[in-house]
């Protein structure tokens, strides 16, 4: 019961600082664009066996003309092992999120809803299951041609990811991203 108290208190920290925006934050006008990039970092979990490390995915979404952001994200993490068992995890998540320009800065601050798949593997025999996950996080990028114009990217990922009611499994995760807005 404490285990899920602290998560949650986690989770409300997390979603206040990725929803906080700095006062000289102002929307700047699109007329709507498809993104699409590649992600790459490490994951940190928060349990005694780290399920996330190295991690790689990719993410493609919709910029809608009023700063509204759809779209999809899956990340993979290569994980650890233990002895002979391994341990690792795949997220699939739909983001929702809302774009602002801070000068030459894009943020967007989102939360991912979907699914994680925590698993173990040992001598050819592997268990997982899929859980129901958030994943509150906050991107920043640097657009080489303006914010919000047509062009090349990059930037950084920070998202927690929660499985609601796995009782384990939860991390933080950062990510670079690089990608193109068409």
């Amino acid at each position: 019961m404490v285990k899920r108290a602290a998560m949650t208190k986690y989770l409300l920290t997390g979603l206040l600082l990725t929803s906080a925006v700095p006062p000289a934050a102002t929307a700047a006008a699109t007329d709507g664009r498809i993104t699409a990039e590649g992600l790459i970092g490490y994951g940190i979990g928060f349990d005694s066996n780290n399920i996330y490390g190295f991690g790689f995915g990719a993410r493609a979404g919709y910029s809608w003309p009023f700063q509204l952001y759809t779209g999809v994200s899956f990340q993979y993490y290569i994980g650890t092992s233990v002895g002979p068992v391994t341990l690792n995890i795949w997220t699939l998540e739909g983001d929702v999120g809302y774009e602002l320009a801070a000068g030459p800065i894009e943020l967007r601050p989102y939360l991912g809803i979907g699914i994680g798949d925590p698993k173990a593997s040992a001598n050819g025999v592997s268990v997982s299951t899929v859980y129901f996950a958030l994943m509150p996080g906050a991107v920043a990028k640097y657009n080489f041609n303006g914010p919000f114009a047509v062009g090349p990217y990059v930037g950084l990922d920070v998202h927690m990811t929660w499985l609601v009611t796995a009782g384990g499994g939860n991390g933080l995760s950062f990510l670079a991203t690089g990608g193109y807005r068409f």
